[in-house]
């Protein structure tokens, strides 16, 4: 999918100052593809050093004032980074936009949507809004949001190096996933915002690169979400959640262990990489600029019910499931 992507990248009617293609130990032709493309600069790593590691790597090169993440099966329609750049410049608190991603459309069923910002529930469950929901209109107001999906997401670099904890942008201890939540909740605490622009449009085929449900892609989910409560959370609103917090978190030890036992080795990975988060917090923590209240308004109470009723119609479509 690498080609379309540069392909509309290319196209874009606000043309990037630089592409640069991170290809993580790729075996398909894609790091060929990228080399043979005079407007990309390479950089190949011999395996895969994680989402968040490699796109450190692309950070630290990056010249422009605005940084555009963009995972390559994602494709832009052609005013999106025109569309995301105007609406950071309209304010200098803005330190990240997003469009709207839509998942590719199916002939004869409604357009999905895949992305249209994310949504932090107070059992530190964080989402992307509308994900699998029809697209009906009911997203196509601009406004603010807790933070961006890193699939297609424009971020002004003066933020993303205010935020920086130990010289990066992105925690490779998380290796992949939820990274680019961490960072929505690292900029808020520093009073940066995160916008929604529902005229900029992408088609995100999520989940392409980032594969199908396995017990490594779980653990992975599993120990971020903690990790990111031990630098990030905290206050009186903390602990009022924290009974939610705890018996979501067992639920999904216990659903993940019944999935596989290999699943029982995210709580090593969360034990190993304790004193590490516990250091990044204090980072973290002393540099914020909000207190913990102002930010409790964006912890939405979880959908508990709609929730189990998605999970039974997909065991019902997929006994696998």
């Amino acid at each position: 999918m690498l080609e379309a992507c540069l392909d509309a990248l290319a196209s874009q009617d606000y043309r990037p100052r630089e592409t640069i293609v991170v290809d993580n130990g790729s075996a398909d032709g894609s790091a060929e593809l990228a080399l043979g493309r005079p407007d990309v600069r390479l950089i190949r790593n011999p395996n895969n050093a994680g989402f968040a590691a490699a796109n450190n790597q692309a950070l630290e090169l990056a010249q422009g004032e605005f940084i555009l993440l963009l995972n390559y099966d994602a494709v832009l329609e052609p005013r999106y980074l025109s569309i995301l750049v105007e609406s950071l410049r309209a304010d200098q608190r803005r330190g990240s936009a997003t469009g709207k991603l839509l998942r590719p459309s199916v002939s004869g069923q409604p357009t999905l949507l895949d992305s249209t910002g994310h949504v932090m529930y107070r059992n530190v469950q964080a989402t992307n809004r509308g994900e699998n929901e029809p697209d009906r209109a009911q997203y196509d107001r601009a406004e603010e949001v807790f933070g961006v999906c890193a699939a297609a997401a424009v971020y002004r670099r003066a933020m993303l190096e205010d935020v920086m904890v130990e010289g990066e942008v992105l925690d490779s201890t998380f290796f992949s996933y939820l990274e680019d939540v961490d960072l929505d909740w690292r900029a808020r605490l520093r009073g940066w915002r995160s916008w929604y622009e529902p005229s900029a449009v992408a088609v995100h085929h999520r989940s392409a690169s980032g594969g199908r449900f396995t017990i490594t892609i779980q653990r992975h989910i599993f120990k971020n979400r903690i990790l990111m409560m031990i630098k990030n959370d905290g206050g009186a609103g903390f602990y009022r959640r924290l009974p939610g917090i705890a018996a979501f978190t067992a639920a999904k030890l216990f659903i993940g262990i019944i999935h596989g036992p290999a699943f029982l080795g995210a709580v090593s990975d969360v034990l190993r990489l304790y004193h590490v988060a516990r250091g990044k917090r204090l980072l973290v923590q002393s540099r914020r600029t909000v207190s913990a209240a102002s930010i409790e308004p964006w912890f939405r109470p979880y959908p508990y019910v709609r929730k189990l009723r998605q999970a039974r119609g997909s065991k019902a479509n997929n006994p696998l499931a």
